[in-house]
């Protein structure tokens, strides 16, 4: 049965990993070829006069996702709905847009860029195994173009992002942080350096902050709750320029961190923090837990 909601891949991808299977597949057999973009691709059905895929179009798919011999992810027919919106050239959504409506292919993507890039984890995947390629096997139940709804909303996040940079400027030179980014994008500001033990990956800490936009408005705060959060740094538990910030720290130091959406939330909303939104965190390391 068919179903109205238009649902994000990279949500979708995340969930068949948490679903997965892992029970034994078939070899890959057959040639692949690869077009001029990289994509690797081996076609089982083709309808080439058939209605095909542009950027931002809404499709309709059933999907099978797995490694060379370890199924990840059996769809078992079900159809699944998301908008194509790549995330880097020869990416899935790429390899989508290559289809048109009735065609069924398998799809051979970098195991690293698929994960890395796409899905922004940290590493890949334990589950994965040595396997150097994700191979998705699809076939393209229907397209339709993007509903002016959502059109809108994909606008105004555009514009979220395209102004984030200049927003992040206007907000250092404001506040006379004359510091430089990191290679991530991060915006580290010492406050007071500490005197206790080095944090790193790896290491359980307990962090009080203060949590706002760059306007100044509060989104969250551990000094109102009256207690530090806990986590291991380094396993995805906080955001990238959290695990990233912290780690530069010692028990007892301060910082402050001008945090870019690439490194925070992104793309997705959450709660009252929108898309494309960068942050600022006063950070207080309380104790490193050896």
């Amino acid at each position: 049965m068919k179903t109205s909601k238009t649902f994000n891949l990279k949500t979708i991808i995340a969930t068949m990993m948490l679903v997965a299977l892992f029970v034994t597949g078939c070899q890959e057999t057959g040639k692949f070829k690869t077009n001029e973009d990289g994509i690797k691709y081996k076609f089982h059905v083709e309808n080439e006069d058939s209605t095909g895929v542009n950027n931002f179009d809404i499709v309709e798919v059933v999907m099978n996702y797995r490694t060379n011999d370890t199924t990840l992810y059996d769809g078992k027919g079900q159809i699944i709905p998301f908008q194509i919106n790549p995330v880097y050239d020869g990416d899935l959504m790429d390899a989508i847009a290559i289809m048109h409506v009735g065609d069924s292919a398998t799809f051979a993507l970098d195991a690293e860029d698929f994960f890395m890039n796409m899905m922004s984890y940290r590493e890949v995947p334990e589950e994965v195994g040595d396997s150097e390629e994700i191979f998705f096997d699809i076939k393209l139940i229907s397209v339709r173009p993007e509903p002016a709804e959502m059109q809108a909303d994909r606008m105004a996040n555009e514009a979220l992002r395209d102004s984030e940079q200049s927003s992040i400027d206007r907000f250092l030179e404001e506040n006379d942080y004359n510091v430089e980014p990191t290679e991530t994008g991060l915006y580290y500001i010492e406050v007071e350096e500490g005197t206790g033990a080095q944090a790193g990956a790896g290491k359980k800490v307990k962090v009080h902050y203060n949590g706002t936009f760059l306007n100044g408005e509060k989104f969250d705060a551990s000094y109102d709750r009256g207690a530090p959060i806990e986590f291991t740094l380094g396993r995805g538990e906080v955001i990238k320029g959290w695990d990233e910030g912290i780690s530069m720290m010692k028990a007892g130091g301060k910082a402050n961190m001008v945090i870019p959406s690439k490194i925070a939330y992104g793309a997705q909303s959450r709660g009252t923090i929108k898309a494309y939104s960068p942050l600022f965190f006063e950070v207080e390391l309380v104790e490193v837990v050896e």
